[in-house]
């Protein structure tokens, strides 16, 4: 396997470049494999690049999702793959900083099995509520966790990812408690909490329309910005709640680990500039999350801190990958 991927390394190398030393990628269709269902905002992201990407690149970029296991499936996929340029994994930064610290094992190695690309979107949580609870703000869902221990019940996406780590972290916070509801992805997740089968929900953004339409409501938002399109919701700092900030996440696209650096550059380049655009940046925000972009570099540096900083969260929630 290792010389296979070496040789293949080398393959693409010799042929990724033209005369005057710019990678000829791609020369055809490129896999972007997402580690999220349809309806959720990973997928939102994704759909937005693969659309730009096939115009500006000539090839068509087709997404590919592979979800569950808090992304492992999808990741481990991708780490497998040819390090030619030709599969990329979109994914929460979650499942590279929190699951090497909630599975014993992984079908990847967080730190050698992938080329950080670009970090193309910032999560900025938010904590929305079934209006049957009747409360209006984050003080009175404490009041009514604290008088109603264990009885009532927050929804995530999946073990492990970042809502299960805000849910958790409010917890150990605000000393209350609630019922952990793992789902197989974001959106089946806001799915039930709007049929009022769970309480109340850390969302990563898809919340929005249904909060503006009355279906939920909004109490805040982790921060440390406000969400653009929900201008009166406070952040818990605003709250006096800034420990929250912890649970502040993003999205990443990687390539497998040995894949040429002209192709990252390129694919970093081609990204960033199709995210850039007013109507693309647009679109991201109004998803909830931040508009932004990095550098390769500056996203496995990131990758590398979280990494690190989420070993205490994920110990002291005591959270174990069911």
């Amino acid at each position: 396997m290792q010389k296979r991927r070496f040789m293949g390394a080398v393959l693409a190398a010799v042929v990724s470049f033209t005369c005057h030393g710019r990678p000829a990628w791609p020369a055809k269709a490129v896999t972007l494999v997402s580690t999220a269902p349809a309806g959720g905002s990973i997928d939102a992201v994704a759909r937005i690049v693969a659309s730009e990407l096939t115009d500006s690149l000539g090839k068509p970029v087709i997404v590919d999702i592979r979800s569950g296991a808090g992304g492992n499936i999808a990741a481990g996929f991708v780490a497998k793959a040819e390090p030619d340029g030709y599969t990329l994994l979109i994914t929460a930064s979650s499942t590279l900083t929190v699951n090497p610290h909630i599975y014993r094992s992984l079908p990847f190695d967080p730190e050698r099995s992938f080329a950080p690309v670009i970090m193309p979107a910032g999560q900025n949580l938010i904590l929305v509520v079934h209006p049957k609870l009747g409360v209006s703000n984050v003080r009175e869902l404490i009041a009514l966790l604290k008088a109603r221990p264990g009885k009532l019940n927050y929804a995530s996406g999946g073990t492990g990812n970042l809502q299960h780590l805000a849910g958790e972290i409010f917890n150990f916070e605000t000393r209350t408690q609630a019922n952990h509801v793992p789902y197989k992805g974001a959106a089946p997740a806001l799915q039930d909490l709007i049929a009022g089968e769970t309480d109340y929900l850390f969302d990563s953004s898809t919340s929005i329309p249904h909060v503006k339409a009355g279906k939920l409501l909004a109490l805040a938002v982790v921060g440390p910005s406000k969400v653009a399109e929900l201008p009166g919701v406070p952040t818990f700092r605003d709250a006096g709640m800034p420990w929250m900030e912890a649970a502040r996440g993003y999205y990443a696209i990687l390539a497998p680990a040995g894949t040429p650096a002209a192709i990252v550059s390129e694919a970093n380049t081609r990204i960033a500039t199709a995210l850039k655009k007013p109507a693309n940046a647009a679109k991201i925000s109004a998803q909830g999350l931040d508009a932004v972009t990095s550098t390769p570099e500056a996203l496995g540096a990131a990758l590398r801190q979280d990494r690190s900083r989420f070993a205490d969260v994920v110990r002291k929630a005591n959270i174990v990958a069911q």
